[in-house]
Protein backbone atom coordinates (compact mmCIF):
# COMPACT_ATOMS: atom_id res chain seq x y z
CA UNK A 1 0.00 0.00 0.00
CA UNK A 2 2.80 2.38 0.90
CA UNK A 3 4.60 1.59 -2.36
CA UNK A 4 1.42 2.21 -4.34
CA UNK A 5 0.75 5.48 -2.57
CA UNK A 6 4.34 6.58 -3.04
CA UNK A 7 4.22 5.76 -6.76
CA UNK A 8 0.99 7.75 -7.14
CA UNK A 9 2.55 10.79 -5.49
CA UNK A 10 5.66 10.45 -7.66
CA UNK A 11 3.58 10.29 -10.83
CA UNK A 12 1.54 13.30 -9.73
CA UNK A 13 4.70 15.34 -9.23
CA UNK A 14 6.07 14.28 -12.63
CA UNK A 15 2.83 15.16 -14.39
CA UNK A 16 2.68 18.53 -12.67
CA UNK A 17 6.24 19.30 -13.65
CA UNK A 18 5.56 18.30 -17.24
CA UNK A 19 2.42 20.41 -17.56
CA UNK A 20 4.06 23.52 -18.96
CA UNK A 21 2.19 26.80 -18.72
CA UNK A 22 1.16 27.98 -22.20
CA UNK A 23 3.28 30.84 -23.52
CA UNK A 24 0.20 32.61 -24.85
CA UNK A 25 -3.50 32.18 -25.54
CA UNK A 26 -6.33 33.82 -27.44
CA UNK A 27 -7.23 36.83 -25.30
CA UNK A 28 -10.25 38.04 -27.21
CA UNK A 29 -11.99 37.99 -30.56
CA UNK A 30 -13.52 41.16 -31.99
CA UNK A 31 -16.87 41.56 -33.75
CA UNK A 32 -17.37 44.92 -35.44
CA UNK A 33 -20.64 46.67 -36.25
CA UNK A 34 -21.86 50.18 -37.14
CA UNK A 35 -24.04 50.61 -34.02
CA UNK A 36 -23.14 49.11 -30.64
CA UNK A 37 -26.62 48.96 -29.15
CA UNK A 38 -27.97 47.17 -32.23
CA UNK A 39 -25.01 44.81 -32.09
CA UNK A 40 -25.76 43.97 -28.47
CA UNK A 41 -29.42 43.31 -29.31
CA UNK A 42 -28.46 41.13 -32.28
CA UNK A 43 -25.99 39.08 -30.25
CA UNK A 44 -28.57 38.48 -27.53
CA UNK A 45 -31.19 37.37 -30.05
CA UNK A 46 -28.76 34.94 -31.69
CA UNK A 47 -27.17 33.48 -28.57
CA UNK A 48 -29.40 34.03 -25.56
CA UNK A 49 -26.65 36.00 -23.76
CA UNK A 50 -26.83 39.77 -23.26
CA UNK A 51 -23.42 41.50 -23.63
CA UNK A 52 -22.44 44.01 -20.97
CA UNK A 53 -21.45 47.52 -21.95
CA UNK A 54 -17.71 47.79 -21.42
CA UNK A 55 -17.00 51.49 -21.80
CA UNK A 56 -15.35 54.00 -24.10
CA UNK A 57 -11.86 54.00 -25.59
CA UNK A 58 -10.01 57.32 -25.79
CA UNK A 59 -9.68 56.85 -29.57
CA UNK A 60 -13.45 57.14 -30.19
CA UNK A 61 -14.73 53.55 -30.08
CA UNK A 62 -16.73 51.79 -27.38
CA UNK A 63 -17.48 48.15 -26.71
CA UNK A 64 -19.62 45.45 -25.13
CA UNK A 65 -18.26 42.21 -23.75
CA UNK A 66 -19.12 38.55 -23.22
CA UNK A 67 -16.94 36.03 -21.41
CA UNK A 68 -16.00 32.90 -23.37
CA UNK A 69 -14.35 31.31 -20.34
CA UNK A 70 -10.78 30.17 -19.68
CA UNK A 71 -9.22 33.61 -20.04
CA UNK A 72 -10.91 34.50 -23.34
CA UNK A 73 -13.69 36.94 -24.09
CA UNK A 74 -15.64 38.43 -26.98
CA UNK A 75 -15.51 42.15 -27.74
CA UNK A 76 -18.24 43.82 -29.79
CA UNK A 77 -16.84 47.15 -30.95
CA UNK A 78 -18.32 50.18 -32.71
CA UNK A 79 -17.56 53.85 -33.16
CA UNK A 80 -19.16 56.19 -30.63
CA UNK A 81 -22.06 58.20 -32.05
CA UNK A 82 -21.06 61.60 -33.35
CA UNK A 83 -17.36 60.74 -33.31
CA UNK A 84 -15.14 60.56 -36.38
CA UNK A 85 -13.87 56.98 -36.45
CA UNK A 86 -10.14 56.48 -35.91
CA UNK A 87 -8.25 55.32 -39.00
CA UNK A 88 -7.93 51.66 -38.08
CA UNK A 89 -11.67 51.44 -37.32
CA UNK A 90 -13.00 53.57 -40.18
CA UNK A 91 -14.59 50.52 -41.82
CA UNK A 92 -16.87 49.83 -38.86
CA UNK A 93 -19.49 52.21 -40.23
CA UNK A 94 -19.91 49.88 -43.23
CA UNK A 95 -20.66 46.81 -41.09
CA UNK A 96 -24.41 46.46 -40.59
CA UNK A 97 -24.16 42.98 -39.05
CA UNK A 98 -21.81 41.53 -36.44
CA UNK A 99 -18.63 40.69 -38.34
CA UNK A 100 -15.29 39.27 -37.14
CA UNK A 101 -12.64 41.97 -37.60
CA UNK A 102 -9.67 40.86 -35.52
CA UNK A 103 -8.23 39.07 -32.54
CA UNK A 104 -5.74 39.48 -29.73
CA UNK A 105 -3.26 37.12 -28.11
CA UNK A 106 -2.34 37.55 -24.44
CA UNK A 107 0.66 36.50 -22.41
CA UNK A 108 1.42 36.80 -18.72
CA UNK A 109 5.14 37.00 -19.46
CA UNK A 110 5.59 39.61 -22.19
CA UNK A 111 9.39 39.18 -22.33
CA UNK A 112 9.12 35.43 -22.86
CA UNK A 113 6.64 35.78 -25.71
CA UNK A 114 8.61 38.56 -27.37
CA UNK A 115 11.79 36.49 -27.08
CA UNK A 116 10.18 33.44 -28.67
CA UNK A 117 8.72 35.47 -31.50
CA UNK A 118 12.04 37.21 -32.16
CA UNK A 119 13.91 33.91 -32.08
CA UNK A 120 11.54 32.64 -34.75
CA UNK A 121 12.31 35.66 -36.94
CA UNK A 122 9.00 37.40 -36.16
CA UNK A 123 10.04 40.92 -35.15
CA UNK A 124 7.59 42.87 -32.97
CA UNK A 125 7.00 46.53 -32.20
CA UNK A 126 7.63 48.25 -28.89
CA UNK A 127 4.76 48.09 -26.35
CA UNK A 128 2.14 50.86 -26.32
CA UNK A 129 0.00 51.64 -23.26
CA UNK A 130 -3.80 51.53 -23.53
CA UNK A 131 -6.77 51.95 -21.21
CA UNK A 132 -10.52 52.39 -20.93
CA UNK A 133 -12.87 53.31 -18.12
CA UNK A 134 -15.79 51.03 -17.24
CA UNK A 135 -19.29 52.36 -16.53
CA UNK A 136 -18.52 51.73 -12.84
CA UNK A 137 -15.57 54.11 -13.04
CA UNK A 138 -12.84 51.48 -12.93
CA UNK A 139 -9.88 52.05 -15.24
CA UNK A 140 -8.58 48.99 -17.07
CA UNK A 141 -5.04 49.23 -18.39
CA UNK A 142 -2.80 47.17 -20.63
CA UNK A 143 0.08 47.22 -23.08
CA UNK A 144 -0.12 46.11 -26.69
CA UNK A 145 2.37 45.36 -29.43
CA UNK A 146 2.26 43.84 -32.90
CA UNK A 147 4.39 42.53 -35.73
CA UNK A 148 6.73 44.99 -37.40
CA UNK A 149 5.83 43.38 -40.70
CA UNK A 150 2.13 43.31 -39.94
CA UNK A 151 -0.51 41.63 -42.12
CA UNK A 152 -4.30 41.72 -42.15
CA UNK A 153 -5.00 38.36 -40.54
CA UNK A 154 -2.40 38.76 -37.78
CA UNK A 155 -3.45 39.29 -34.17
CA UNK A 156 -2.11 41.99 -31.93
CA UNK A 157 -0.60 41.10 -28.57
CA UNK A 158 -1.85 42.34 -25.21
CA UNK A 159 -0.45 42.16 -21.70
CA UNK A 160 -2.90 43.24 -19.00
CA UNK A 161 -1.83 45.23 -15.97
CA UNK A 162 -1.60 43.03 -12.84
CA UNK A 163 -4.07 45.38 -11.13
CA UNK A 164 -6.68 44.92 -13.87
CA UNK A 165 -9.38 42.27 -13.62
CA UNK A 166 -9.44 40.37 -16.91
CA UNK A 167 -12.73 40.91 -18.79
CA UNK A 168 -13.28 37.16 -19.05
CA UNK A 169 -13.79 37.14 -15.26
CA UNK A 170 -16.21 40.08 -15.12
CA UNK A 171 -18.33 39.76 -18.28
CA UNK A 172 -21.61 37.83 -18.79
CA UNK A 173 -21.14 34.10 -19.19
CA UNK A 174 -23.00 31.43 -21.15
CA UNK A 175 -21.06 31.19 -24.43
CA UNK A 176 -17.91 29.18 -25.08
CA UNK A 177 -15.39 29.44 -27.87
CA UNK A 178 -16.04 26.51 -30.19
CA UNK A 179 -13.75 27.45 -33.07
CA UNK A 180 -11.74 30.42 -34.30
CA UNK A 181 -10.60 30.12 -37.91
CA UNK A 182 -8.18 32.52 -39.58
CA UNK A 183 -7.34 32.26 -43.27
CA UNK A 184 -5.23 34.44 -45.53
CA UNK A 185 -2.14 34.77 -47.71
CA UNK A 186 0.19 34.59 -44.67
CA UNK A 187 -0.81 31.08 -43.63
CA UNK A 188 2.79 30.01 -42.93
CA UNK A 189 3.37 32.90 -40.54
CA UNK A 190 0.07 32.19 -38.79
CA UNK A 191 0.91 28.53 -38.42
CA UNK A 192 4.29 29.43 -36.96
CA UNK A 193 2.62 31.74 -34.47
CA UNK A 194 0.10 29.04 -33.56
CA UNK A 195 2.92 26.62 -32.75
CA UNK A 196 4.98 29.16 -30.79
CA UNK A 197 2.07 30.06 -28.54
CA UNK A 198 0.26 26.71 -28.65
CA UNK A 199 -2.79 28.73 -29.68
CA UNK A 200 -6.26 27.29 -30.11
CA UNK A 201 -6.81 28.60 -33.63
CA UNK A 202 -7.34 26.95 -37.02
CA UNK A 203 -5.30 28.49 -39.81
CA UNK A 204 -5.62 28.09 -43.56
CA UNK A 205 -4.29 29.63 -46.76
CA UNK A 206 -6.58 31.89 -48.79
CA UNK A 207 -6.11 34.66 -51.36
CA UNK A 208 -7.77 37.17 -49.02
CA UNK A 209 -8.22 37.44 -45.25
CA UNK A 210 -11.14 35.44 -43.89
CA UNK A 211 -12.20 35.19 -40.23
CA UNK A 212 -14.83 32.83 -38.83
CA UNK A 213 -16.01 32.54 -35.24
CA UNK A 214 -18.08 29.67 -33.85
CA UNK A 215 -19.60 29.86 -30.38
CA UNK A 216 -21.50 27.34 -28.28
CA UNK A 217 -24.27 29.29 -26.55
CA UNK A 218 -27.60 28.69 -24.75
CA UNK A 219 -29.39 28.86 -28.13
CA UNK A 220 -26.93 26.42 -29.72
CA UNK A 221 -24.07 26.82 -32.16
CA UNK A 222 -23.78 30.37 -33.52
CA UNK A 223 -21.35 31.39 -36.26
CA UNK A 224 -20.08 34.75 -37.42
CA UNK A 225 -18.09 35.26 -40.64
Amino acid sequence: MRLAAGFAIFMSICLSAGAATPVAQIDHVMLGIDDLERGMDSFEQLTGVRPAYGGKHPGGTHNALVSLGEGTYLEIIAVQRGVTPPGEYAGLEQLHELTPIGWAVSAKDSAQLRSRLSSAGMAVTEPTAGSRTTPAGTTLSWQTFGFKNNFDEAPFFIVWSPQTAHPSTTSPTGCKLQRWRVAGPQQKALDQLRRIGDLRVDVAEAPATSLKLSLSCPKGLVEFD
